[in-house]
């Protein structure tokens, strides 16, 4: 399995699909409780035109939690190194939730060597005042990875989702359980408590940016996408008959939505 290991020893897993030194890179950046799994799909339809980077962040499946704090500065160095360990000069980031705010953050930090940035499911508010955020982390410690993995799924896809693919949802839990620690989800709960506002960091944002928004998404509503789209002065698409786990929900349109912002020749 492919691993690198950051300056504090820290182990991240990735995979990378790499048709050719010279083809543009594309990182798809996990949400909370997702790994590299989650974005299969995307790596085959984007396989052919694009390096394809998936990688677990700290705390989340087959990587390490290291010794450094879970903050906003950390996974962006993380992201830092790994695009140095791979000798990638510049890429187009995907990130959803979690992934989106830190593809945002280093965005940022790092503009010259991001192409685009695609922004998914991203409230423009502070982690902290979220009442999801917290629920999720009382079921963590209250009641166990299980019943937190029950409610994450329950939570993150929309209604459409649940009633025509009904019998996948007790298998995506299983799936959540299976594939996350019980440790590194709460240490990573606990860090987004503290995490500044989305919309604070996309005001330092100057590259070309897609918002998209799941029309059923009962985490982040249309309205904080709105605002988060304004700050990012960003070009934004719905996806009305999706919840928050676009990629798993709709997959066509949602890659066909990023095939046609990070190369509008091919759209």
């Amino acid at each position: 399995m492919p691993y690198f290991a950051t300056e504090d020893n820290c182990r991240i897993y990735y995979t990378l699909t790499e048709p050719s030194p010279d083809t543009p890179a594309v990182i798809f950046l996990n949400g909370l409780a997702q790994t590299t799994t989650y974005w299969h799909n995307q790596a085959r339809f984007f396989a052919e035109d694009y390096r394809v980077l998936r990688y677990d962040g700290r705390a989340q499946g087959r990587s390490e939690i290291g010794g450094e704090a879970l903050t906003p500065s950390q996974h962006v160095a993380d992201l830092r190194a790994l695009y140095d360990h791979l000798g990638i000069e510049s890429a187009s980031l995907v990130g959803l939730s979690h992934g989106a705010y830190v593809a945002a953050a280093y965005s940022a930090r790092y503009p010259e060597r991001v192409d685009r940035l695609v922004v998914c499911n991203l409230r423009a508010g502070r982690y902290g005042g979220s009442e999801t955020v917290a629920r999720w982390l009382r079921k963590l410690k209250e009641e166990g990875l299980a019943s937190y993995a029950r409610d994450i799924i329950q939570t993150a896809t929309g209604k459409t989702f649940r009633q025509t693919h009904a019998h996948l949802i007790p298998m995506m839990a299983a799936a959540v359980a299976a594939r996350n620690s019980l440790s590194g989800l709460t240490r990573q709960l606990e860090a987004m408590q503290a995490y500044p506002p989305a919309g604070r960091i996309a005001l330092r944002v100057k590259i070309p940016t897609l918002v998209i928004n799941g029309g059923e998404d009962e985490i982040v509503p249309a309205q904080d996408a709105g605002i988060l789209a304004r700050s990012l002065y960003a070009a934004t698409a719905t996806i009305e008959m999706a919840g928050h786990s676009l990629p798993v929900e709709t997959p066509e349109e949602f890659n066909f939505l990023i095939r046609g912002f990070l190369n509008p020749n091919v759209a």
